[in-house]
């Protein structure tokens, strides 16, 4: 449909005369039978007047699939120009939005699929260590298993009977300081280490046999939500295509 079609449908529409619209619109019906006829193209202001008559936008106006057809002849008319200019913007600028938008979902699903994939964060295996009790400062690492080395045999001259009553006091002294501690911890800290505590330090040591692999539901649901915003971002690409063509 031609712009003069348009112009004679509204006319139509609201029950006006050529004469009546003429008059509305400031214009003379000589020209408005022109341009009824496709035997003319209006002026910006003569183009702003029968929009005003017609009481709709010139968005409304030009968004009608009865007037693309005629649109390059419309470019014309200073307003229409700017007015299909300003929307190839706006579009160009929602398409590059849409396709921003999709891509940062396809590399935010990559990433957290990646992290619940890979147990990088949430580790699925505890390691268990264990300190049997406080170490004084002056002792040495091995004080609780190797008491005997340390405190019995120090070149004391002892009677069997001496040497007897003092292991029994070092052993009953060592079974109370024994005081176990156990940590589990998803961080891998080595074979050992060491902790200040009040009165000495405590050395961990690592328990292979009683470190376990446990399950976390975190990282399946990482996983799924990954896949659901990778297919997000797939189908933001294909509705990008259909959307802004």
């Amino acid at each position: 449909m031609t712009l003069g079609e348009k112009l004679k449908l509204l006319r139509q529409e609201k029950g006006l005369s050529q004469p009546e619209l003429a008059e509305q619109a400031g214009i003379e019906q000589s020209y408005l039978s022109k341009l009824e006829n496709d035997k003319s193209l209006p002026s910006n202001d003569m183009f702003r007047k029968i929009l005003t008559a017609f009481q709709i936008s010139i968005a409304d106006f030009l968004n009608d699939e009865l007037v693309q057809k005629d649109l390059q002849r419309l470019k014309q008319i200073p307003d229409v120009e700017q007015f299909l200019t300003q929307q190839s913007h706006n579009q160009f600028i929602k398409r590059r939005n849409f396709l921003l938008l999709a891509s940062m979902s396809i590399v935010l699903a990559v990433t957290l699929f990646f992290i619940g994939y890979s147990k990088l964060i949430f580790n699925e295996y505890v390691y268990h260590y264990e300190s049997i009790g406080v170490i004084k400062d002056d002792e040495p690492n091995d004080i609780f298993s190797r008491w005997e080395r340390y405190y019995l045999n120090v070149g004391e001259t002892l009677t069997p009977q001496q040497r007897v009553q003092k292991q029994k006091s070092l052993m009953l002294e060592m079974a109370k300081r024994r005081a176990t501690l156990v940590q589990m911890t998803p961080e891998y800290k080595g074979p050992s280490f060491t902790e200040t505590v009040a009165g000495g330090r405590r050395i961990y040591k690592l328990d292979n046999l009683m470190s376990k692999k446990i399950r976390r539901p975190v990282n399946s649901w990482l996983q799924v939500l990954g896949v659901l915003l990778f297919a997000s971002g797939i189908m933001g690409f294909v509705l990008e295509r259909r959307l802004f063509k």
